[in-house]
């Protein structure tokens, strides 16, 4: 089985202090997920897993929002999530390097509106394991369609977050049928064995 990690959304908009959809903020900070999660992609690089970064983003005229989307009209509404500003950037003291890939969703799961799937399945790759924000979002969603997909996926619990510590609970409890939950640790300690 060839695995590949997938971090999704770490972006300023979605979990900086000043981002206009940051609703995970606090519980990002609180579950530290920047320093996990760059201990978590140094652990693949060291293994030759590879680590790809996902995150939303639309034209500066939002041409490429899906059209009936509340959520990401009102995204358009307050301006937020242009690939071309700031808030579209990863956060502060995320350890993204050039050898990496980088991929645009255009809506909730990773999946969307990009070549994720072809790129993965071209190279053999046919496990996925899964962090970033939200829980009850991102992680979900992509989650769900990589299975639906055919990958294995297995969530990182400790890298993921999402508005309370409910909410991550409960997306993490709905997970269980179709994705193995565990923890950057459990992964790192099993891969090293």
């Amino acid at each position: 089985m060839s695995s590949a990690l997938i971090i999704i959304d770490l972006i300023e908009e979605i979990v900086g202090e000043h981002g206009r959809s940051n609703s995970s903020h606090q519980q990002v900070q609180a579950r530290r997920l920047i320093p996990l999660t760059n201990q978590a992609v140094a652990f693949a690089r060291r293994h030759h897993v590879p680590v790809i970064w996902v995150k939303v983003g639309f034209a500066d005229d939002y041409h490429d929002i899906p059209p009936y989307s509340p959520l990401f009209n009102l995204a358009k509404k307050n301006g937020a999530l242009r690939l071309s500003d700031s808030g579209c950037q990863w956060v502060k003291d995320l350890d993204v390097q050039p050898e990496d890939e980088v991929v645009i969703k255009k809506a909730i799961s990773a999946f969307a509106g990009n070549n994720l799937y072809d790129w993965l399945t071209g190279r053999g790759y046919d496990h996925i394991l899964l962090g970033g924000v939200s829980s009850l979002m991102a992680i979900q969603s992509t989650a769900r369609q990589a299975h639906d997909l055919g990958f294995k996926v297995t969530v990182l619990e400790d890298l993921c977050a999402a508005a309370s510590p409910e909410l991550h609970q409960q997306s993490m409890q709905s997970l269980t049928p179709l994705a193995e939950i565990t923890t950057s640790m459990q992964w790192q300690e099993h891969s090293a064995s």
